[in-house]
């Protein structure tokens, strides 16, 4: 009798195997989650690598057609690799890639120009040659990508270059043609849409940090300590997120403060930067929050349900940021999931909380003040309301 109650408990819709097919079934469909995020990331992400490929070859034809007029070199081979390596470079940075790229082949070609009437060529020189100039790159300036740009010269000056010509100051020159050709492309006859970067870049974060924190609240009202495990480690996962968010937001500045075509989104892409701030702080937040959320239910502190709703509220808060910004709205909804979290936090300290479940109102206020920021709200006016929504 005792073996067909147990088997019959496991049966039911709130028994063991119950339990067990809602916990399968919620690792399936955080799988089919992630893996449609990646397939549209990936698109997103495509989409952005084939103009930048167009913008490479068309900087790099652009290079050798000035390179050639000018006729400087018979060979002017660093005028598109100065332009492609330009191109290539990170956005946000492609001034500053432009100026090592510059001085990259300054010293390779003076460098090896010179070891080259001492050593001359061959197999060994060549090794002789880079190891030298690498090292002078090192002790000179110290920074990777104008290490390998002079490496790279070096060993083209000493393989390529005809031995009866001294070839550091044309090639220096391609250089500086080369870059220059590339930021002509990028900045003004191509220039890559700002918005539409920071918002892909973004997207994949919004919606992260969205479907965490809402699987959170969803796991505290449940008191389900392995979820929150799960969203804890999908929150310390999105570091490269963050970082490709900044660069897209450092490259959309650049873009729109030297192409003409772009300066009417500056005031956007300086709102655009405030609050990608925020939300970095925000994803930190929401770490800390899984973390103490994780401790209460283990510790098995009293954790009203109001709690785990205001954390849900702030997922719904971020993903309505994210809806709001794409669509160019008004961020209303996102604030007032974000005060209506804070507000349902307060209800549940009112009810009681032990010291996990009060450190994780606590950072609910904090994240909600930061989504707020990141809305265009200043910091005296985020502060109040937060206050405001706290009360009674």
């Amino acid at each position: 009798m005792r073996g067909r109650s147990d088997s019959s408990a496991d049966r039911r819709p709130g028994g063991r195997t119950g339990d067990h097919d809602a916990r399968a079934e919620a690792v399936l469909r955080r799988w089919r989650s992630q893996r449609r995020a990646s397939l549209r990331n990936r698109r997103r992400q495509l989409g952005i690598y084939l103009v930048v490929a167009i913008q490479a070859g068309l900087a790099a034809g652009l290079a050798w057609t000035a390179a050639g007029a000018v006729a400087l070199d018979n060979n002017p081979v660093f005028a598109p690799i100065a332009a492609v390596g330009t191109v290539a470079a990170a956005a946000g940075q492609r001034l500053r890639r432009t100026v090592e790229l510059v001085v990259g082949v300054a010293l390779g070609a003076a460098v090896a120009d010179g070891l080259v009437v001492v050593v001359d060529r061959g197999a060994w020189q060549i090794a002789v040659i880079a190891a030298v100039t690498i090292a002078t790159a090192i002790a000179v300036v110290g920074r990777g990508s104008l290490i390998t740009q002079a490496g790279g010269t070096a060993v083209l000056v000493t393989s390529v270059a005809p031995a009866s010509e001294r070839v550091d100051a044309p090639q220096v020159f391609n250089a500086v043609l080369g870059g220059a050709s590339a930021l002509v492309v990028v900045l003004l006859l191509l220039p890559l849409n700002p918005l539409r970067i920071v918002e892909r870049a973004a997207g994949p974060e919004l919606d992260d940090l969205s479907h965490q924190l809402t699987e959170v609240g969803h796991a505290l009202v449940r008191r389900d300590p392995a979820a929150v495990a799960d969203s804890l480690q999908g929150l310390r996962s999105m570091g490269a997120q963050l970082t490709q968010l900044s660069d897209a937001v450092q490259g959309g500045l650049e873009v729109v403060r030297y192409s003409p075509q772009r300066f009417r989104w500056r005031s956007t892409l300086r709102e655009y930067r405030i609050g990608a701030e925020h939300v970095d702080r925000a994803v930190l937040g929401a770490r800390g929050l899984a973390r103490r959320a994780y401790t209460a239910i283990s510790d098995d502190e009293p954790i009203p349900a109001a709690l785990g709703h205001a954390v849900v509220d702030l997922g719904h808060a971020v993903g309505s940021l994210h809806a709001e910004f794409v669509r160019g709205r008004e961020p209303s909804s996102a604030r007032h999931h974000a005060l209506r979290a804070v507000h349902q936090a307060g209800h549940a300290a009112r009810d009681g909380l032990g010291l996990s479940g009060t450190v994780v109102m606590a950072q609910i206020r904090t994240i909600a003040r930061d989504l707020l920021r990141a809305t265009a709200i200043s910091r005296t006016d985020a502060n109040r309301m937060v206050r405001q929504a706290t009360q009674r």
